[in-house]
Order: structure tokens, then C-alpha cells, then sequence
């Protein structure tokens, strides 16, 4: 807790949004909460935690401070009615509690004012009966699972996105053709020109054409740069951290290809973790989509069979995401290096990501 919050901060591991963080039972009894500045955090009282008489003391105090107190993994019984109107939020493991049994719990409490939140949301079926039950906070990896519907067809916005990812994945990128692509999105334009004239010196000539803004950048830089505002343009009907979970993935992979091979470019890793999410920001199957996009044999190889340095990237990164630390000291073993690097490049991508900023305009 001292290393993550306290020297690297709150503002770079969550950009500036909730932490929600767990305590043990001797944990809030020594008071630890109390160190952490209350506008950032949710204290999450463990599963395993009995409701004492010295427990509901010290949470009576925290809701009194101004903190935001949570009921983890919660289970009901009658001794946890009387915390009921100091907690702000109760959460429901899908994968330990029934629905029915939520019901019920919701019920008990209902008349109290507290948030209900799912964890381990796993299907879009889940979400839907949890947001019926009054449920309005989740967490889980449904979002960043494909909703496959049969013969669904891509939205204009979305075959501009694989228009475009496919021109700039070629060996020779034709200019004129992505030029003619952006000529007919004046957002994507508007996007382009923004993006570099954020990279020139203030004191240099803002660029004003597409032509102006292929020079400057230069093919990778193009490359780079197209990849990433193709991926928020899929992700127009999703939920924004899809975008925000690709951009990391992609600046993680980049940076641990260049740190730990030699063998792999940087690009490739970069595009390998931009496109690991593409299924799920366009409810497609991968290889459906890996089809329409000239891409590598080693980046197709990472993308669909998960096999290859390339690949150890992108599990290394799901890993983390899914805070699985045994795993991540496996793959640290792996790329011959240590947990503590890899958590490194980590938070470096978190704050390179939330730098990252495509403008768009008024």
C-alpha cells in the first residue's frame, strides 16, 4: 500500500478514479484506513470478517470521517443489520452467491442508502439479471467479452476502422488511399491534426493538411497513431476503459518486447495488444476480423492461437488486469526478468496511457 499509493499515487495507478481496496479485520482495527485520503478510496471489509462490537466502533468512525465503506463478498446474517446504515455499498460474488440470495439480501437492506455492486460479471446474461435485481455498479470481464450475434453486420464506423487498420498494416502504405479515408471523416481529420501539432515545438508552424502530417510523423509514427483512433472509433458503443485497456496493453507489450527481445519489433508487440481487444469493441470474431487486416505471421500467430513471445506480452498484461501475482511472477521467470520490472513497465503504461489524449472537437 505504501509503494502503490503513497509513492507512486493515486493519480497514475487509477487516473484519478476510486480505488476500492480490501482490509482485514486487524487491518481496520489498527486504523490503516485512516491513512489513505478518503476522496480516493472504498475500504472494503473483508468476506471473512466477523461483525464484533470493536469492528462496527471503528467503522462508525470511518463513515463518520467521510469514508466510503463496502461490504466485500457480502453473505447476510442478522448481525451485519446493525452496520447496514453505516456502509455505502454491498458486493455480490456471482460466483459464490445465487440471485435468489441477493434478492433477499437487497431486501433487508433496501430501505438503508446503499449501493449494490456485482463482482465477477462474466456474461452479458449476468449483467442483465444483476441490473434488473437494482444492481448499478459491476466489475468482471464481460465488457471485454465479444457479444456475438449471428450475421451481424459492421456499422459504417466500424468498416472505416478495418478500412483503415488494413491500409496502414500493409508492407507499402499507400498515402493517397488513407488520405481519401480521412478526407471523408472530418472527426478523424480533426483528430490527426490535433494529434500532431501536440508533438511539434510551440514555436514551429501548426501543420494544416494530411500530407504536412504524413511527412512529419513518418510511416511508423503514422502507423502508431492511426491504430490507436481506429480503436476508439470501435469502441464508440462500448464502454470507454475497452479503449483505455487497449492503449495499455499496447504501450505494455511495446515496452516489454524492447526491453526483453530482440528478436520481435516494438510495432509488432504494439499492434499485437491495440488489437487484442477487437473482438470485443466490435462484437466479431477475431479471426473474422484478423482476416481483413493484413497483419504479420508472428501478430496473428499472438492474436488467435496465443502462441509466441508475442503472446507471453499479452498474458503477462490479462495477468495483471486480473491482479493473478503468482501467474505474473511465472511470466517474469519466463522473460528472465523480475515481478518487480514487469510491475514497472505496468504503471509506465497506465501513465502513458492516460497521456495519450485524441481530442475531439466541439
Amino acid at each position: 500500500m505504501s509503494n502503490s499509493f503513497l509513492n507512486v499515487g493515486f493519480e497514475n495507478i487509477a487516473d484519478n478514479k476510486t480505488c476500492y481496496i480490501n482490509f482485514s479485520y486487524q487491518a481496520v482495527l489498527q486504523q490503516l484506513p485512516r491513512m489513505l485520503p478518503k476522496e480516493k478510496v472504498v475500504i472494503e471489509l473483508l468476506e471473512d470478517i466477523q461483525p464484533t462490537e470493536e469492528l462496527l466502533e471503528e467503522v462508525k468512525a470511518l463513515h463518520k470521517l467521510g469514508y466510503t465503506l463496502a461490504l466485500d463478498d457480502f453473505e447476510y446474517t442478522s448481525d451485519w443489520q446493525r452496520f447496514f446504515r453505516y456502509i455505502d455499498i454491498i458486493k455480490f460474488d456471482l460466483r459464490a452467491t445465487s440471485f435468489a440470495d441477493i434478492r433477499s439480501v437487497i431486501g433487508f437492506s433496501r430501505h438503508h442508502n446503499i449501493q449494490y455492486l456485482a463482482e465477477k460479471v462474466e456474461t452479458h446474461e449476468e449483467f442483465e439479471q444483476a441490473s434488473r435485481l437494482g444492481i448499478n455498479l459491476f466489475q468482471g470481464y464481460f465488457f471485454s467479452r465479444p457479444e456475438l450475434l449471428k450475421h451481424r453486420a459492421l456499422s459504417p464506423s466500424q468498416l472505416v476502422v478495418l478500412e483503415l487498420l488494413s491500409e496502414i498494416n500493409k508492407p507499402n502504405i499507400n498515402f493517397n488511399q488513407i488520405e481519401d479515408i480521412f478526407a471523408h471523416d472530418v472527426s478523424l481529420s480533426y483528430k490527426l491534426l490535433m494529434f500532431v501539432n501536440k508533438q511539434i515545438k510551440s514555436d514551429a508552424k501548426p501543420i494544416a493538411s494530411f500530407k504536412q502530417a504524413t511527412i512529419y510523423l513518418g510511416e511508423e509514427r503514422l502507423r502508431k497513431f492511426i491504430s490507436l483512433v481506429a480503436t476508439s472509433l470501435s469502441s464508440k458503443d462500448k464502454p470507454s476503459e475497452l479503449y483505455v485497456m487497449s492503449v495499455i496493453r499496447a504501450r505494455f507489450c511495446e515496452r516489454i518486447i524492447s526491453e526483453f527481445s530482440s528478436t520481435y519489433s516494438p510495432d509488432e508487440a504494439f499492434m499485437t495488444g491495440l488489437f487484442s481487444l477487437l473482438d470485443s469493441l466490435l462484437d466479431q470474431p477475431m479471426n473474422l476480423l484478423i482476416e481483413q487486416i493484413q497483419l504479420n505471421d508472428r501478430v496473428k500467430e499472438a492474436l488467435l492461437q496465443r502462441q509466441g513471445p508475442l503472446a507471453l506480452c499479452l498474458r503477462c498484461i490479462e495477468h495483471f488486469e486480473m491482479g493473478l501475482w503468482p501467474k505474473i511472477d511465472e511470466d517474469a521467470v519466463q522473460l528472465n526478468t523480475t515481478q518487480e520490472k514487469v510491475a514497472q513497465v505496468y504503471l509506465e503504461s497506465l501513465i502513458w496511457a492516460k497521456t495519450f489524449s485524441l481530442t475531439s472537437p466541439p
